[in-house]
């Protein structure tokens, strides 16, 4: 992939306190806000327009741990005083509007609806809107606006810390690797599995098997993740095997040990208990392989 250029600016010189990004020849900007700083956040000429919004708040469930409401609204400032008084779960918000003016209802109603929508089919955090908004039909040209326009909201999002998508948000089905994937597997008892490294992610495959059984000193974290998983959808039992549940779809993880616990029911060392596929060596060894190749290079 291409590389693209982020601008970040801190308004008022700290790193948590309000932020705006911006894409690279994007006309789009998002401006970051914590909770505390709702009524600076009123005089910013932003938060007038038409916009997408999305609360961020904890989550002791979620694999991100993180929970979000997304919305929209003519006029942003007016939907978020509304949510001050009736939601407390989250402590930021994140805004995005255009900054030539060119985003109307319909685009910012197919762009929440499709938002929820790929946020809910990734399943990595706890989603508070009750309802899937319909969105609406645009035109053809303004479709191809709005993914464009979308495309750079995935980018920023988790540049943000908000980090609430998978790299496929196809459901119930495997993505095939790319030929610079690198494809790990994961055996425990009757349980096998196989990850994807992607874009800094651990992308356990939709079919991958999970062992059912847990350990007693599992940790309290790894086991309500399993449960919210299996309630979701994503682990499944296998007809026929008490035993093992299986992916119905591709998951991310941020680290190689959190995957290694769902999968096998116990704490693990990802980076150990992961092997690289058709070499034989643990994750690990593959990168202290790769550092001690780049130490030597030239």
């Amino acid at each position: 992939m291409a590389g693209r250029s982020v601008r970040l600016f801190l308004v008022d010189g700290t790193p948590q306190g309000m932020r705006t990004a911006e894409v690279g020849n994007w006309t789009g900007l998002a401006v970051v806000c914590p909770r505390t700083d709702l009524a600076r956040l009123s005089l910013r000429p932003e938060v007038k327009k038409t916009g997408i919004y999305i609360l961020v708040g904890p989550s002791e469930t979620a694999a991100s741990g993180i929970s979000v409401y997304v919305g929209e609204g003519d006029e942003v400032w007016t939907r978020l005083t509304s949510h001050d008084g009736s939601k407390d779960f989250w402590t930021h918000v994140v805004v995005f509007v255009s900054k030539d003016e060119n985003l109307t209802k319909a685009h910012v109603r197919w762009l929440e609806a499709t938002l929820i929508r790929e946020v809910k089919k990734a399943k990595r955090a706890e989603v508070f809107n009750g309802n899937d908004p319909v969105g609406g039909k645009l035109p053809e040209a303004d479709t191809a606006d709005m993914e464009t326009y979308l495309d750079n909201v995935r980018l920023l999002l988790p540049t943000l810390g908000v980090n609430v998508f998978t790299t496929d948000t196809t459901p119930k089905a495997a993505s095939p690797s790319k030929a610079d994937e690198l494809v790990l597997e994961l055996r425990w008892e009757d349980a096998k599995a196989e990850c994807l490294v992607r874009d800094g992610q651990f992308v356990v495959t939709a079919g991958s098997l999970a062992r059912a059984k847990e350990v007693g000193s599992l940790g309290d974290g790894t086991k309500a993740l399993r449960k919210n998983l299996r309630d979701a959808g994503v682990l499944v039992p296998v007809e026929g095997n008490g035993a093992l549940l299986r992916f119905d779809q591709e998951y991310a993880f941020d680290s190689p040990s959190g995957a290694a616990a769902v999968v096998s029911g116990t704490g693990l060392n990802g980076r150990a208990a992961w092997k690289v596929k058709g070499e034989g060596i643990s994750y690990k060894e593959w990168q202290e392989k790769q550092v001690g190749t780049a130490g030597t290079a030239g």
